[in-house]
């Protein structure tokens, strides 16, 4: 059996701490639920990609090269599952994510990625980052409701810490992915 512990912050019926001052509050709503209006246009629709650097209407941003999912990008998935932990303002955020999962579930060899479009086309330059696609596929199971969800979480529970050169970025990703994923990522103010 498969367990999945979710730590959330209930707080005033909001989930807004009552130690954040109290005047911010409707500000940091309303920037809240823009942000996830935000991801809905900017992640691809099929793919589920968001892109590394998006312009404000959504649309892939060029800043240093043509890819557009790419490292930064990993963590949108995470961010949406810790989202649903935390607030469930938006279940539609999960499809997302279960379009992410389907696309590297059924499109990919498990472990070995690519730079890609926001489409999901490949470029020849393998992805950086390879245990924290993983990892933070696996916390967007918090919100995904489809059918990969749980053989990502299974996956990552099996991972490996990533050693030698690029490590630091992978293994943050994957100890953030960890503690939500176990219910202890946690707001403390």
């Amino acid at each position: 059996m498969l367990l999945i512990m979710v730590g959330r912050a209930e707080i005033d019926g909001e989930n807004v701490n009552k130690k954040s001052n109290y005047m911010d509050r409707p500000f940091w709503q309303k920037a809240a639920g823009a942000s996830r209006q935000y991801l809905h246009i900017s992640c691809d629709k099929d793919t589920g990609m968001a892109p590394e650097y998006a312009e404000f209407d959504g649309t892939p941003k060029k800043l240093f090269r043509d890819f557009q999912f790419y490292s930064d990008a990993y963590r949108v998935a995470m961010n949406i599952g810790l989202d649903a932990a935390w607030f469930n303002k938006d279940a539609s955020l999960g499809e997302i994510v279960d379009r992410l999962q389907v696309f590297f579930s059924e499109n990919t060899t498990f472990g070995q990625y690519k730079a890609y479009t926001i489409k999901g086309e490949p470029f020849d330059e393998p992805a950086m980052h390879s245990v924290a696609i993983i990892a933070t596929n696996a916390a967007g199971s918090l919100a995904a409701r489809g059918k990969y969800r749980l053989q990502w979480v299974r996956d990552f529970w099996e991972l490996p810490l990533r050693k030698g050169e690029r490590r630091y970025y992978d293994n943050c990703l994957y100890f953030f992915c960890l503690l939500m994923l176990a219910g202890e990522y946690n707001m403390y103010i």
